[in-house]
């Protein structure tokens, strides 16, 4: 048995190396000039907009709502449904197939993000929108995939296009049935007398065949019949491009986003430098408080790191590789600071069935089995968080869009990929922390403590020359720990929240809280130039091409180290893309030799602004939701409800400290902020439950009745040094994206990150000095109201 453990630790440390190499270089073969990829490593991830810089557009048509109403619901769905196959016709036609697209069928958008390509230097995102989202022209012409033979019809001739199938011979094939009208009825049937029996028809959309056929005879009736060696996918596509040669109308950029290259691959090196740095300084905290179970807990993190880089790579090439986006990044760094927390629980349980004078077997046997519940509900709430931050910002034939399709009906798809990515790689960290921070720790610490050599309990937690022993010195230690009275003194822990959640809303009144353009709508462009420029002769510019109430502010940019300077449109105002256009061009002639750049550009209508609000306000109502209902059935032997609801009074402790964080440094509101208001939830409710946990495990083990208060005071203080820890952690993790996103001027996550921080103090208050106080003061007011009714 004791050798079995000694050879499973080398085995599993042997599968975390190998994983290591394998998710960051990858595994590939070379025949000849033909290299094979077995494994996808790190350099085949496909990084986001922020990143390699790109589009994020949202296309509505041209209609009025008159119009609209007139074609119908479900005509106005089959050609949004076409437009998509014409824009993905023309996306891969720019050589641009790394792109994510989908469509909102309730209000008649199509979401469209897609990177630039690789070294790309002619950086015109205004051209590319209008290229996209140009109608498309569908042409019949004589002769086989050739335009420049005679042209017999376009598609504004073609009434319908469907699929379906046919007998034919005793053969079932995919056909598609064209219906045309008047004039392309008589074109098309001269063209198919004199091409019967000898001749081709192909169909072009813009300079692309789509089709050939061969005709077989005259058609006359202005009803054809396509039919060919068609799979039914093949067919419906061929009948929805040619529907969409024939589109009633053209589509706009009603919202849109764009990033130059250049900004976002210097933004990649930061992160990856600060995660790197992050999971070093973990590591040394670990192996330097908890010795051999912090040391391998790193071990573990490392494995995780790696298997978290492989589900983003897709690893195996016949999986899609996930999109990553600097949020996702930052969720990744996240979960190297979150992951520790099963390796702590494991190590600060181990450690105290040492100091109780168990033998290092039994405190290992003990530490395992206590610490498996505690990490199961901490770990469940993130989840809830990650999954609802999926469900409402991601694609909606997602698997958590449709499982929270109950809960966001009335919304469309959200342009919010970044978010998308934060909750992925938040989910992903968690999941792969049961396999790694739970099973590979335990299988390591197993084995490893079957050789004599690491023995000593003084590597697990217990103190040197400690006696195992009933009534040894250790289980003094734990008889005489170190107490905080924080029940006791809970009236103090109130006032100082109410106080300071007093002021945040009081500085609220007095100096308002700002909107990003993501809620409120409205228009920001950056550019960088080199040299000097005048503000006020671009004010001037920006005015005259955009109107009057145009801001313009100069600054520095620290990622790209040039100097920087932002046009602001008032109130909602928006910025076409000719508009741009021009604007770009004017400022280019005004300063012919300060290489003027146009780095960012962030466009969005009052009304999707306005939507993307109201989704966020439901998301996190939806996670006060579950997040009660689960304490509730979770806790309910030792009165659920009341601790459920406790905890959620806390919740909303931290979710008012963030917003305050927010307020007072000027941070308008967007999608980070409520991206950080779930993750706070998530993680603050984590701590929360384990010290619930300790609350039903002490309750369940206590021979003498002693108050409830007392009660939870003891199982606070148990608590209290894995909580700080946990947090220490994750603030560090936190920290090195901060420094580093500060000292390159990576606002957009620095505004994410530090309050972030900040809430996750919060929480750690909250946790240790609030949900568990108000729920005794809860109990204690039952109790006195019970005396004074009996």
């Amino acid at each position: 048995m004791k050798k079995s453990g000694k050879t499973w630790f080398f085995v599993v440390l042997a599968l975390i190396l190998a994983l290591t190499y394998c998710a960051f270089f990858g595994v590939s073969g070379q025949n000849g000039d033909m290299q094979t990829k077995y494994i996808k490593g790190a350099a085949d991830i496909r990084f986001g907009i922020d990143i390699r810089g790109g589009v994020d557009v949202t296309f509505v048509p041209n209609l009025t709502p008159e119009e609209i109403a007139e074609i119908g619901h479900e005509r106005m769905v089959q050609d949004i449904q076409s437009a998509k196959t014409v824009m993905e016709m023309r996306l891969v036609g720019m050589n641009i197939t790394d792109y994510e697209m989908y469509t909102d069928e309730n209000n008649y958008r199509i979401i469209l993000r897609f990177p630039w390509k690789v070294g790309e230097t002619a950086f015109n995102p205004e051209e590319a929108i209008q290229e996209i989202a140009t109608t498309a022209k569908l042409t019949f012409h004589e002769g086989f995939e050739n335009t420049e033979d005679t042209l017999i019809l376009e598609g504004a001739n073609v009434v319908s296009a469907t699929s379906g199938v046919m007998n034919e011979n005793g053969q079932t094939l995919n056909v598609v049935s064209l219906k045309l009208d008047q004039d392309g009825a008589k074109a098309f049937g001269d063209a198919t007398a004199r091409l019967a029996a000898k001749g081709y028809i192909s169909i072009f959309m813009d300079d692309t065949c789509i089709s050939t056929a061969f005709v077989k005879t005259a058609i006359t009736d202005g009803e054809a019949i396509i039919s060919g060696k068609f799979e039914a996918a093949e067919a419906k596509k061929l009948a929805s491009q040619i529907n969409s040669g024939a589109l009633p109308f053209a589509l706009s950029a009603e919202s849109y986003s764009t990033i130059s290259p250049t900004l976002g691959s210097n933004s990649l090196q930061v992160m990856v430098e600060a995660g790197i740095v992050a999971f070093i300084l973990i590591a040394l905290f670990m192996t330097l408080v908890y010795r051999l179970p912090g040391f391998i807990a790193s071990i573990a993190l490392l494995g995780q790191m790696a298997a978290t880089i492989a589900m983003i790579s897709g690893f195996l090439p016949i999986v899609n590789s996930f999109t990553l986006t600097l949020p996702g990044i930052a969720g990744i760094i996240l979960s190297i600071g979150m992951g520790v927390d099963a390796n702590v629980i494991t190590a600060e349980r181990i450690s105290e069935e040492l100091r109780r004078g168990k033998t290092l077997d039994g405190a290992l046997k003990a530490g395992f089995k206590n610490g498996l519940s505690p990490i199961i509900d901490g770990n469940v709430t993130v989840l809830i968080v990650a999954a609802l931050l999926m469900g409402a910002f991601g694609p909606t034939d997602g698997f958590f869009a449709k499982v929270f399709s109950p809960v966001f009906f009335a919304f469309g798809p959200s342009t919010a990929g970044t978010i998308y990515a934060f909750g992925y790689t938040l989910l992903i960290g968690v999941l792969l922390n049961f396999v790694f921070g739970v099973g590979a720790t335990r299988v390591m610490l197993r084995g490893i403590s079957r050789f004599k050599a690491f023995r000593s309990t003084w590597l697990y937690g217990a103190k040197k020359n400690a006696q195992h022993s009933d009534g040894g010195q250790n289980a003094q230690d734990g008889a005489n720990e170190n107490k905080w009275n924080i029940v006791g003194k809970r009236k103090v822990f109130f006032i100082i929240s109410a106080v300071l959640i007093a002021c945040i809303l009081l500085y609220s009144c007095i100096f308002g809280v700002q909107l990003d353009i993501q809620f409120r709508g409205g228009a920001i462009v950056t550019y960088a130039y080199s040299d000097t420029v005048d503000e006020g002769q671009i004010q001037s510019i920006a005015q005259s091409v955009l109107g009057n109430g145009v801001s313009v502010q100069l600054g520095t940019n620290s990622v790209t180290g040039a100097n920087s300077f932002t046009v602001s449109m008032p109130g909602t105002e928006t910025i076409t893309t000719e508009m741009l256009e021009s604007l770009n061009a004017q400022l280019t002639q005004a300063y012919p030799d300060q290489n003027i750049e146009q780095l960012e550009m962030n466009n969005v209508n009052p009304t999707i602004g306005s939507e993307f609000f109201a989704k966020s306000i439901v998301a996190v109502l939806t996670a006060f939701v579950l997040i009660l209902i689960y304490i509730a059935i979770r806790f309910r032997k030792i009165g659920g409800w009341p601790a459920g609801c406790m905890a959620i009074v806390a919740l909303v402790h931290d979710l008012l400290i963030i917003f305050g964080v927010f307020v007072v440094l000027g941070i308008p509101l967007n999608g980070n902020f409520i991206a950080a208001v779930l993750t706070i939830l998530g993680y603050s409710i984590n701590d929360t439950v384990v010290i619930y946990d300790r609350i039903r495990e002490n309750g369940a083990l206590s021979e003498k009745k002693g108050s409830f208060a007392e009660l939870v005071n003891h199982s606070i203080n148990q608590s209290k040094r894995r909580t700080i820890n946990t947090t220490i952690t994750t603030l560090g993790a936190l920290g090195c994206v901060c420094i580093f996103s500060l000292i390159y001027g990576m606002s957009s996550i620095l505004t994410f990150a530090f309050p972030l921080m900040i809430g996750m103090v919060s929480g750690v208050y909250s946790s240790l000095c609030l949900s568990g106080s108000l729920w005794a003061s809860w109990v204690s007011h039952k109790e006195k109201k019970k005396l004074k009714t009996s």
